[in-house]
């Protein structure tokens, strides 16, 4: 046992600590997986915090912009009217065509049917419908015709949606003025670009849910659409009519590169007409000719050439520079400054004021400008509203070309006073003679008459502050000094060959050359012709300007291109305001009714028109008639009195415009659907006409009547 008992060993000290160190150890472990996990968690809570706390908004603005869209709903846009009321341009619903790609069961078929009817590029169509969208657009505002047929072919994934289209009724009329909107509804040319805030409305907006393939499925919060305002023009649409019918004929007939006519309400400067050549159709503004048009009565600005002496002379007389008695040498129409001559057509030895504008004396009204001083003459043109835009409500709108007078030396006032140096429109041309017209009184030209909201409420009346810009006697002696321009004889005025209007009329011609854009100097070939005036001259109602730009035919004086489509509007726009010819005049006008008796000039042509219609008898009521039925036989007017009512019964709204446009009949929309009942009836009517056609759902359709 002994021996046992000594044997057995002692545990080391390390081996005795070996426990101690491991639970140590352990422990450590233990702290410090705790210490990780503690850190762990309080990073998770802490950016849990940051995600449910601090970033809270714009998480929550992401998952809406996932899950919601603002869905918006063009309003109606505001009409365009004129100033009685007659719609010029006008919304109503149009069937837009669209595809669900995924719902196309013959992608071949489908496309080549879309294709032929909407003449469209098949391949095209076959690559928007291999998509997996939802959702394409095949074409916007498709023809009633169009939506007909499609709808009859039955095609899988093809779908309609109504959208607001904008028509014109009047097609043409007024196109370059009234512009036209885009397929969204934003105005991109003339009114429509410059009233569009007003005429655009307010968007239907509302939240659409939509799931994971991206349909939506459920909506709230709407916000209901607010039509647009309605714009209602100065313009005159038969006045419009008639500028428009007299300014393609003259353009057509004298071979022109293009045209503009003006017609001003001399007491309110309202635009009654503002006819463009080169037109176009609103409707169809991407067709070839919409790409040269332009309203050129306000966007082209030119040497005005003789117009520009009565401006001249108004401002001599303005100034007390000179009297309409006062007379002056103009030796024989021939005057030399520096080396360069300034001559007359005609041979004149003496001329009074009156005469220098009758005989549209060059000579003569350099003899006035001297009197008058450049200082005068530029301030006056400044005060007749030259050489600054109008302001008129229209974009593009040219402010016309009038130099500092230090620039102008003796030759340039000589130039600048019969029209040469200084640039100006059809529409500053057209003001400056209204002012003429109305006693002195400058009045701002407006062609905005009113904007009022969807319950009538004007929000907007245009009227101009008027100022006194020439001297009431100067305008009241200036008038009767126009009114020499048709007189007769050999000593007659620059406008003799032609047979004015029955109503007095004072006017004045204008040629004047243009620069040659290759060798930069005055063509001998490149003219613009112009004729501008008032009527009638005792007591001025309207201001008229035809603007012939590089007529091509054998004729390029202002009397033998512009004058006839003068004459013509003058005429036409009396009658149509209600005055009656006066009798003085037109026995004036009798008296040359045969060739033969009328005195010519060897620079004299005759009116072959004129000619051949007094040869055969036609008497001048006769040829007004037969004028005024072949310029509105297209749009269905039997007379200047007279419309032909269309029936509009069972049409569609977009049909109903349509046709309105075509036979000049302003359409008064009420419902929707089918036509079933109108008044006027259908037949003639005497104008202006607005027709009230009410319309009614299909399955209301069988009720149709006339409002006798």
């Amino acid at each position: 046992m002994s021996s046992a008992s000594t044997n057995t060993k002692k545990p080391s000290r390390h081996a005795r600590r070996a426990p101690a160190t491991i639970a140590r150890a352990v422990a450590l472990r233990i702290y410090i997986a705790g210490a990780v996990l503690s850190l762990l968690f309080a990073g998770i809570t802490y950016r849990a915090y940051g995600l449910q706390v601090g970033q809270a908004d714009k998480y929550r603005k992401q998952a809406r912009r996932q899950h919601l869209r603002m869905v918006e709903i063009p309003a109606p846009r505001g009409p365009i009217l004129d100033i009685k009321g007659r719609e010029l341009a006008v919304t109503a619903d149009a069937d837009s065509v669209y595809a669900n790609p995924r719902e196309v069961v013959d992608l071949a078929t489908t496309a080549e049917v879309l294709a032929r009817v909407l003449g469209l590029d098949v391949r095209a169509l076959e690559a928007k419908l291999a998509t997996r969208r939802h959702f394409v657009w095949i074409e916007r505002h498709v023809t009633a015709e169009e939506a007909r047929q499609l709808r009859e072919a039955d095609l899988s994934g093809i779908y309609f949606t109504p959208e607001p289209r904008r028509y014109y009724p009047g097609k043409e009329l007024a196109g370059p003025v009234i512009g036209f909107a885009g397929i969204d509804g934003n105005g991109l040319d003339g009114i429509e670009l410059r009233m569009d805030e007003l005429l655009v409305g307010e968007k239907a907006r509302f939240a659409a849910l939509r799931d994971a393939a991206g349909r939506t499925m459920m909506a709230d919060g709407v916000v209901a659409a607010e039509a647009g305002h309605t714009v209602t023009l100065t313009i005159d649409r038969s006045v419009q009519h008639i500028a428009e019918a007299a300014l393609a004929d003259v353009v057509v007939e004298n071979q022109a590169k293009a045209g503009s006519i003006v017609v001003l309400d001399v007491a309110t400067a309202g635009v009654l007409a503002m006819a463009n050549w080169p037109n176009y159709d609103p409707n169809a503004p991407g067709s070839g000719i919409a790409a040269k048009a332009r309203n050129r009565a306000v966007t082209d600005a030119f040497e005005i050439g003789s117009i520009m002496k009565v401006f001249t002379v108004a401002a001599a007389l303005d100034a007390g520079a000179v009297t309409p008695e006062q007379e002056f040498d103009v030796g024989g129409g021939v005057l030399q400054i520096g080396r360069k001559v300034i001559r007359d057509t005609y041979r004149d030895e003496v001329l009074d004021v009156g005469g220098i504008l009758k005989r549209s004396s060059n000579v003569g009204v350099v003899h006035v400008v001297r009197e008058l001083g450049a200082d005068g003459l530029f301030e006056g043109l400044k005060r007749y509203g030259f050489g600054r835009s109008t302001g008129i409500e229209l974009p593009g709108e040219r402010s016309g070309k009038l130099r500092s007078p230090k620039r102008w030396g003796e030759l340039g006032l000589a130039s600048m006073a019969f029209g040469y140096g200084m640039t100006a429109t059809a529409l500053q041309i057209a003001a400056g003679f209204a002012t003429v017209g109305a006693d002195g009184v400058y009045r701002e030209p407006r062609v905005i008459h009113d904007v009022r909201d969807s319950l009538g409420q004007v929000l907007y009346e245009n009227a101009p502050t008027p100022h006194q810009a020439m001297r009431p006697e100067t305008a009241r002696a200036l008038r009767p000094m126009l009114a020499t321009v048709f007189d007769k004889g050999r000593d007659g005025g620059t406008a003799r060959s032609l047979d004015p209007p029955p109503f007095s009329v004072g006017a004045k011609t204008g040629t004047s050359r243009k620069v040659d854009p290759e060798t930069r100097e005055y063509s001998a070939k490149l003219h613009v012709s112009s004729f501008a005036g008032l009527a009638p001259i005792d007591e001025p109602r309207i201001a008229v300007v035809v603007i012939v730009d590089e007529p091509g035919g054998e004729h390029y004086y202002g009397a033998q291109v512009a004058g006839p489509a003068f004459v013509r509007v003058v005429d036409e726009t009396l009658r149509y305001m209600g005055l009656p010819p006066e009798a003085a005049v037109a026995e004036a006008s009798d008296r040359f009714a045969s060739p033969e008796l009328a005195p010519r000039d060897y620079d004299e042509v005759n009116d072959s028109l004129g000619e051949v219609a007094r040869a055969s008898g036609t008497s001048d009521d006769d040829l007004f008639a037969e004028r005024l039925t072949d310029d509105f036989e297209d749009t269905g007017w039997l007379g200047p009195e007279w419309v032909n009512v269309p029936d509009f019964r069972r049409l569609g709204v977009a049909q109903a415009v349509a046709l309105a446009g075509e036979s000049g009949v302003a359409l008064e929309i009420d419902g929707s659907g089918r036509a079933v009942e109108q008044y006027p009836p259908p037949g003639p009517a005497k104008r202006p006409v607005n027709c009230r056609v009410v319309f009614s759902p299909m399955h209301h359709a069988h009720a149709v009547s006339t409002a006798e």
